[in-house]
């Protein structure tokens, strides 16, 4: 099966729109048309990162599998992939092994999951091991939980823009909820590393 095939089959079988999946990719919807068409083909590293982010082995996205692992059917629910580690810290990334998911009830909006590492979001009753659930999106409100990547490191924080006086944004901050930590600060014109919001976290899950 062509790369752009079982792009599609990916998408459709997570319930993702094409703009989604772009979101969740780091890419655009044209892109994803244009893979999904097969009028384009990527350069193998951005297969493997697509592979990372989908949470799939690299074979699959190659062609070399012919099947995706079997999602576990459970009732009243449906699977999500998870996509790894956020800090609830200083920023960290552990992607999982491209074989996980986790059961989401059909209530929660959600394209991915990913498993809370530190205590820096306790005060909003975050702690490591939770299952945070995120829905793709690139952009937020003010106060929302987001997934944030900063480089090649993800964490997870409240949003706050500080706004100069004519209501344009200075820079945001990443606001933990544990007073032990500061806000991150990002944004603005000196701003180097490259920022990105993920997706909106939409509900968690405790662990025992």
């Amino acid at each position: 099966m062509a790369f752009g095939d079982t792009l599609k089959r990916i998408r459709m079988e997570r319930g993702l729109s094409q703009d989604k999946l772009a979101a969740l990719l780091g890419t655009t919807k044209q892109v994803i048309s244009r893979y999904e068409t097969n009028q384009r083909v990527p350069q193998l590293t951005v297969v493997e990162t697509f592979a990372r982010k989908l949470n799939v082995p690299l074979t699959v996205l190659t062609g070399e599998a012919s099947a995706m692992p079997d999602p576990i059917e459970e009732a009243g629910g449906r699977m999500v992939p998870i996509l790894g580690e956020v800090a609830c810290g200083e920023p960290i990334f552990s992607p999982s092994d491209g074989t996980e998911y986790v059961c989401a009830d059909k209530d929660i909006p959600c394209d991915f999951a990913l498993i809370a590492e530190g205590d820096s979001m306790t005060g909003d009753r975050i702690h490591s091991g939770d299952v945070v659930f995120i829905r793709a999106q690139n952009q937020v409100a003010d106060g929302d939980i987001a997934a944030v990547a900063v480089d090649d490191e993800l964490t997870l924080k409240r949003i706050r823009r500080i706004c100069r006086a004519n209501g344009s944004v200075a820079f945001t901050q990443l606001l933990p909820s544990n007073p032990a930590y500061a806000p991150i600060d990002i944004g603005g014109e000196d701003e180097t590393r490259n920022v990105r919001i993920l997706g909106k976290a939409v509900a968690v899950r405790f662990s025992l």
